[in-house]
């Protein structure tokens, strides 16, 4: 049995240059066990690394990188193997396998990616800063992804807050912008975040102004936007009050609509002769 280690375990390069050693050494799939970081669980295999190339590196399809990019940021642990399986199989000549997606692997690791996008999605909308009292333009925000994405989603808020310093705090990675740099580092607490700030009263006002009762279907407000975040989001105090008084606004919206008086338009007069 051979180790491989990637360090760290959502990062694509890690695991290429891993994937590449084993490829050449010629080790088939199941003759590897893959870790995510140094984690001290197979010292006595030997490392993919230390192993003799016996062949050239392979040369795979631009959409595998681009695939095993988004599954490498999944949470399963099974993640590094699925996709050296994956690689094994398509230098084998099965150039077209993820054009398969009813392949068992081809099926799963689709799952995980299209999880991956799902979870980077409400990244980029649930985010929420707050201000570091007593810091002006310095502002932190809280997160909780359900996998690895704060590294692949921290430029989108690199790019769209370039003017003010920031940090997003999750509880496995945080990333840090002051201006210039962009820089990720460990873990924090949720109490390493502000609480509160007098932004999020304009926030909990606006989101209260623009609240359409009449459009209200709790089924997709808790698909797009599942109750997991709303200990997070200054708006979501207010869905409880909003939800339960949505009935009686459009009651209020209908009356007022049948008691508004109908403007009259005038028929228009046909042109003279």
């Amino acid at each position: 049995m051979f180790r491989a280690t990637v360090t760290p375990g959502w990062d694509l390069d890690a695991w290429r240059a891993q994937a590449r050693h084993a490829w050449e050494a010629e080790l088939p799939p199941e003759s590897v066990e893959w870790q995510a970081d140094a984690q001290g669980e197979l010292l006595a295999a030997a490392a993919v690394t230390d192993q003799p190339g016996r062949r050239q590196g392979l040369s795979v399809p631009a959409e595998f990188m681009a695939f095993a990019g988004s599954v490498l940021c999944h949470r399963d642990a099974g993640r590094h193997a699925l996709l050296y399986r994956l690689l094994w199989r398509i230098g084998n000549g099965e150039r077209a396998l993820l054009d398969r997606a009813t392949d068992a692997d081809v099926h799963r690791a689709t799952r995980w990616a299209q999880a991956v996008r799902r979870d980077t999605h409400k990244m980029k909308a649930f985010v929420r800063f707050r201000q570091v009292d007593g810091e002006d333009n310095t502002y932190i925000a809280w997160f909780e992804p359900d996998h690895y994405i704060v590294d692949r989603v921290a430029p989108f808020f690199m790019r769209r807050f370039a003017g003010m310093r920031w940090a997003i705090l999750t509880p496995y990675r945080s990333v840090q912008w002051d201006g210039t740099d962009l820089w990720a580092g460990e873990g924090a607490q949720r109490s390493d975040a502000p609480a509160d700030d007098a932004e999020d009263a304009l926030w909990r006002t606006y989101y209260a102004n623009i609240f359409n009762p009449a459009r209200l279907n709790t089924r997709m407000m808790r698909q797009e936007m599942p109750q997991k975040y709303w200990k997070h989001l200054p708006e979501a105090h207010l869905l409880p009050d909003l939800i339960r008084e949505a009935g009686r606004r459009v009651r209020e919206m209908d009356e007022r609509e049948a008691q508004a008086p109908r403007r009259r338009i005038p028929a228009r007069k046909p042109p003279a002769p």
